[in-house]
């Protein structure tokens, strides 16, 4: 039997339909299913404002996290439809080392990058830690090896629980002492989106990179913020183990 846990096809659709699961028989984009989203939207939203009351902040978080997964389905279905197709291609990973990969090329195809990474958060150190990257060399990996600075894009979005857009590095003061690798590297503009589990903590940064002046579209970093949702429950779910995650080990 292998080691590393296979993510089988039930698993990936309570990952992705967990906050809507009243809807998951609704015909998408009908009038009922619309109806239904805002039912549940108004769902979430009340239960957050209880779960406040009465000092369960996490649990709030997440419930203010489902509502805004909501609004995102109602508000652009398409987008949601294109998110949705993100997740498809994650479909019988076997462990971590074959599906972030797969998550990597996914946020590069939606942002047109051409060179990306993903960092998992080493939970002991604190420090942020490429697991996998495309289009570096030995000189881009030695030099981010481990981040736990707020300079670089990705260690400001995993200290501020935000998205990181800088469309042009060598104007971002907070960049400065990173920009000799930066023009080494051969990117100019940078994204970073955190990947957080349903808490709202930080589990990872995934990072798309420029050779020009560049920020993507206010559309697909609205689907990659909420790709970086689903990828940190995914990567929590591996870390929490098989039998919590329901994930089954393939023979």
């Amino acid at each position: 039997m292998k080691s590393d846990a296979e993510i089988s096809d039930d698993v990936l659709d309570e990952l992705r339909w967990d906050p809507l699961m009243p809807v998951r028989r609704v015909v998408p984009d009908g009038p009922g299913y619309c109806r239904l989203l805002g039912r549940a939207e108004t769902f979430y939203r009340r239960s957050a404002a209880t779960l406040r009351t009465s000092g369960q902040h996490g649990q709030a978080e997440a419930a203010e996290r489902y509502a805004a997964w909501v609004r995102f389905h109602l508000e652009d279905p398409h987008a949601a439809r294109r998110m949705r197709a993100m997740t498809e291609h994650l479909r019988g990973g076997t462990g971590l080392g074959q599906l972030l990969p797969r998550a990597l090329e996914q946020a590069m195809s939606l942002l047109a990058a051409e060179r990306g990474n993903l960092q998992t958060l080493d939970p002991q150190t604190g420090a942020l830690i490429v697991v996998t990257q495309h289009g570096f060399g030995d000189e881009f990996l030695e030099y981010f090896a481990e981040v736990r600075d707020d300079g670089a894009t990705c260690g400001r979005a995993a200290g501020q629980r935000a998205q990181i857009v800088i469309a042009d590095v060598t104007t971002d003061p907070g960049f400065a002492v990173h920009r000799d690798i930066a023009a080494a590297s051969g990117f100019r503009a940078v994204q970073s989106t955190p990947l957080t589990d349903r808490a709202g903590r930080v589990v990872g940064v995934l990072s798309t990179h420029y050779p020009g002046v560049h920020r993507p579209p206010d559309r697909e970093l609205r689907i990659m913020r909420h790709y970086g949702e689903f990828l940190g429950h995914l990567i929590t779910c591996y870390r929490r183990g098989p039998a919590s995650a329901g994930l089954t080990a393939p023979d």
